[in-house]
């Protein structure tokens, strides 16, 4: 026992590290288990983001600038994969085998990196891997890739060049005047990992989507850096503005063409964006949905943490005279959790006032980059810097501990001052970690599969194979009998995304940045829907990332499921319109009562479905 014991004090750090790849391999049992079944958060990836990684690798190293299979050829500036490096796993593998490997990336690189950030900050073990277990299993996009989970990862990268690099300056501090440290130094054969996930990182995530906050906050660090060399006459240090660099270059490479259309719009399109309406928010609500769970895509459920700040600072202030001799030891790492919580406060801050009435209107009134880019997404740093957080108080809390029985002054009650702030902190940890990892579990996509391995058939959700549905468009395929690029299709309480995976070419489908002119098209098509419903019309003209036929009838339903049984009774859409697009068919998940009168018919009576299928396809011929 005692060897076991030492063996574990001598390779803890390692131990923690091969805990956290394994736990990482068990969180995907569930997704192994299920296959195909597993159930997948559908929104904004299996409907959406996902054609762009399909898309790009079916066309991977060729010159094609239009995609046809969705909305009658989408540019390619319009189907950029957020992740571009991710883009090899559907080139090699398929959809759901390179999704799931991709899940696996995410769980891999958010422990690592979230693991060695705290390591290097606190030197804390088990704090550095409880807190990076819980943002392991915060409820990631795979599809969005490394944009937030990578973050930690990046951070130690930066971190870890910049500390080396002064180490290095510390052994030779013979020059006094500002200047330019030793460039080969710098690129030595240690610092060549950090370079690399640098490199990483910015292949793995978007540009758009989050990689403008790296740089914004990157290049700040680098500024103050060299502005603090400056005034205190010493060397400037490059591995700042090296790392900016490496990243800023990777990011332009990797999206040369989105960057084309910003600069040259006039060689490439006019995006639906410049149509835009945006609406305000109250600032008040999104002020408070940004600090307590955090935002779309990007939520971390950290209120508890925040308890744990407001609990160490009321420790802090009411230290008795003694006991404040070594809380004060412990003032740096308390005020570096104060700083990374004035960070989050700040870009709270700007979130709200973002959405609010006086920015909103001054970008509806621009046009332009200032209207159609959004700001806002600087938000997506903020699960990582609520763990920062996190482990800075957990780590002052141990230090508490560790430093509160060493003074003489205790030498009398060493013991059980000892073990009561020993169990006090403790539990303490426990609790906060695990409030914070239980409520992140119930938001996880673990949390339905693992439901449903344990009911099994009864557990009711739409799942990856039911979402798709191969062996209904399989049907339908072979009912039509001709080649699916000589036609195209719409579909009706199905999600467009669904039709095109099966391989047929599709008027429709969900882009944020495609031609306005396909827009305006795509309106002739269901003008008639959008005359009834104030909501569909304001949804579609206002937004209109959405081109799919949505009906008055069902308002913002996008599926009908098979039980339902649904009928349109007025569907009400521009038939010359989709001749003239060469739309030969309809797949429409509700029966369509004045199908005859528009002058469409059935293929076959009766729908295509399978006993288990999640819908019901009626597919009416446009004649």
């Amino acid at each position: 026992m005692n060897k076991l014991l030492s063996l574990y004090h001598t390779h803890k750090k390692n131990c923690y590290l091969g805990l956290g790849l394994i736990l990482s391999c068990l969180f995907m049992v569930p997704f192994l288990l299920l296959g195909t079944g597993s159930i997948i958060t559908y929104h904004d990836q299996l409907d959406g983001e996902l054609f762009s990684y399909l898309l790009t690798a079916r066309y991977l190293f060729t010159d094609i600038r239009i995609y046809p299979e969705i909305m009658n050829g989408l540019p390619a500036a319009g189907a950029v994969p957020p992740a571009p490096l991710f883009v090899l796993l559907y080139v090699i593998c398929s959809p759901f085998t390179a999704f799931m490997i991709s899940q696996w990336i995410i769980y891999m690189t958010a422990f690592l990196g979230t693991y060695m950030l705290l390591i290097k900050l606190t030197e804390k073990e088990f704090i550095s891997f409880s807190i990076a277990v819980v943002f392991m299993l915060l409820p990631f996009y795979p599809v969005y890739g490394l944009c937030i989970p990578g973050q930690p990862l990046l951070i130690y990268a930066v971190h870890s060049l910049f500390s080396s690099e002064i180490s290095l300056k510390d052994t030779d501090k013979s020059s006094h005047s500002p200047s330019f440290g030793n460039i080969p130094r710098i690129f030595c054969r240690s610092s060549f990992p950090c370079y690399l996930i640098i490199v990483f990182y910015a292949a793995s995530s978007s540009l758009v989507l989050v990689g403008f906050a790296c740089l914004f906050i990157l290049g700040i660090f680098a500024l103050s850096e060299t502005y603090r060399a400056l005034h205190a006459k010493r060397q400037i240090s490059l591995s700042p503005w090296l790392s900016f660099a490496v990243l800023l270059i990777t990011y332009i490479i990797t999206n040369l063409g989105l960057i084309r259309q910003v600069l040259f719009p006039e060689t490439t399109y006019i995006s639906h964006k410049s149509e835009m309406l945006l609406s305000p928010q109250n600032f008040s609500d999104y002020f408070k949905e940004a600090f307590t769970t955090g935002i779309s895509y990007a939520q971390s459920y950290h209120t508890v943490v925040f308890f744990l700040f407001v609990f160490c600072l009321i420790v802090f202030c009411s230290a008795g005279k003694k006991e404040s001799l070594y809380l004060q030891s412990n003032r740096r790492t308390l005020l570096n959790a104060f700083r990374i919580l004035l960070f989050i406060f700040i870009v709270c801050l700007f979130y709200a006032f973002y959405h609010g009435s006086y920015i909103t209107e001054l970008r509806n009134t621009s046009g332009g980059i200032l209207k159609t880019f959004n700001l806002d997404r600087i938000c997506w740093l903020l699960p990582t810097a609520w763990c920062i957080l996190a482990g800075y108080l957990f780590s002052f809390l141990a230090d508490i501990w560790k430093t509160g029985t060493e003074p003489a002054s205790y030498a009398k009650h060493s013991v059980s001052v000892n073990y009561r702030k020993a169990l006090l902190i403790h539990v303490i940890i426990f609790a906060v970690s695990g409030i914070w990892g239980i409520t992140i579990l119930l938001h996880s996509p673990l949390r339905p599969n693992l439901s449903k391995l344990l009911k099994g058939s009864d557990y009711y959700a739409l799942d990856w194979d039911k979402f798709f549905a191969e062996d209904i468009f399989s049907q339908i395929n072979m009912a039509i009998g001709e080649p699916q690029e000589n036609y195209r299709v719409i579909s009706v309480g199905i999600y467009p995304a669904a039709a095109a995976y099966n391989g047929f070419y599709c008027l429709d489908g969900y882009s944020n940045n495609y031609p306005l002119e396909y827009k305006h098209t795509f309106r002739e098509i269901m003008e008639g829907e959008l005359k009834k419903n104030d909501y569909v019309r304001d949804f579609f003209d206002n937004w209109g990332n959405r081109c799919y036929i949505t009906t008055a009838e069902q308002a913002n339903y996008y599926t009908f499921e098979k039980k339902w049984n649904s009928v349109v009774y007025d569907l009400d859409l521009n038939i010359d319109k989709l001749k003239e697009l060469n739309c030969k068919y309809i797949f429409s998940a509700a029966y369509l009562m004045n199908a005859e009168e528009k002058g469409l018919s059935l293929l076959q009576e009766a729908p295509f479905e399978t006993e288990d299928s999640w819908y019901h396809i009626y597919v009416y011929i446009v004649y």
